[in-house]
Order: C-alpha cells, then sequence, then structure tokens
C-alpha cells in the first residue's frame, strides 16, 4: 500500500494553479485559432461584413487565454487548507479530501489514470484533465516508496518541466 497524506505546501497549490490555469489558456487559445480562421475564411469567400463577429470573437478569446496564462495567482490560496490523503492499494486509488464542513472521498482504478506528471516536488495523476489531477506531494509519502509508486504508474510517467 501506498499512502500520501497531509496539507498540501503553499509552493504546491501555486503550481497546481499555474498549471490549471495554462491548460484552460491552451484551451481557450485554440478557440481563438478556430475563430480566426473562421473570420479570414468569411471575409476571403464573403464581400459583406460576416467576418467582423469572428474577428471580434477571436481577439477577445486570445486576451482570455493570454489572461489566464500570465494572470496573477488567487490570493485566497494562502487561507485555503489542502488537506488530502491519497492511498493507492493494487488497482484502487482512494482520494479523499478533508473540507472545513465535509469529507469527500472519491475512488478510481489506478489503470484508468491516463497518465502521471512527475516533477521534483509532487505527482499528478491524470484521469481526465490536469483541472481534475490528484497531486501526491512527495513530501507528504506516509507508507510505501517512491519506486514503487512509479512501478504502479509504469509507461505512464512523464516529465513535467517546473517553470
Amino acid at each position: 500500500m501506498i499512502e500520501f497524506y497531509g496539507e498540501v505546501s503553499d509552493y504546491t497549490k501555486v503550481r497546481a494553479d499555474k498549471l490549471k490555469k495554462r491548460y484552460f489558456a491552451a484551451w481557450i487559445g485554440v478557440l481563438a485559432l478556430v475563430a480566426l480562421v473562421v473570420g479570414v475564411v468569411v471575409a476571403f469567400f464573403d464581400v459583406g461584413m460576416g467576418w467582423v463577429v469572428p474577428i471580434v470573437c477571436a481577439v477577445i478569446l486570445a486576451l482570455v487565454a493570454a489572461w489566464f496564462y500570465l494572470g496573477p495567482r488567487k490570493k485566497t490560496m494562502e487561507k485555503t487548507k489542502w488537506l488530502f490523503r491519497v492511498t493507492i492499494e493494487e488497482d484502487t486509488l482512494t482520494f479523499t479530501q478533508y473540507l472545513p464542513n465535509k469529507t469527500v472521498t472519491k475512488t478510481k482504478r489506478v489503470s484508468r489514470a491516463k497518465y502521471v506528471y512527475k516533477t521534483s516536488y509532487c505527482y499528478y495523476i491524470v484521469f481526465n484533465d490536469i483541472s481534475n489531477a490528484v497531486i501526491c506531494e512527495r513530501r507528504l509519502l506516509k507508507r510505501g516508496t517512491f519506486d514503487r509508486f512509479e512501478m504502479t504508474f509504469s509507461g505512464k510517467m512523464r516529465p513535467l518541466r517546473e517553470r
């Protein structure tokens, strides 16, 4: 059994928030590019003003993507307590988040993980997308070893550049 338990550090919170914002910025940037292409195609084939709306949408989406990518972090992150317990037993991952008023528990199959991002300070176990990743901070390892963890997710480990 592998277990991570404790409060996630402020550094990891900031990094996770930045990673999530950059993920959304990439998707919004793709939408801006699609809107731009639509605007150019409409402008090329249409003599009227039908190209203005897609171009304006592309510019607005590009500005939103830039805001997500470069924008400031949330001011409330220092006040928020991220207390997690992640246990991995055979093919079952149990994620428990301890909130002030309740406890939220989710169970997933390890084999359903798409990939695991590895950094020098934590692992992000991704099932759907990075915005819902399970965070396993390295300093919170209570049972098991890092080698055992990496063997459990062999073939799915990916390094994540820290910026």
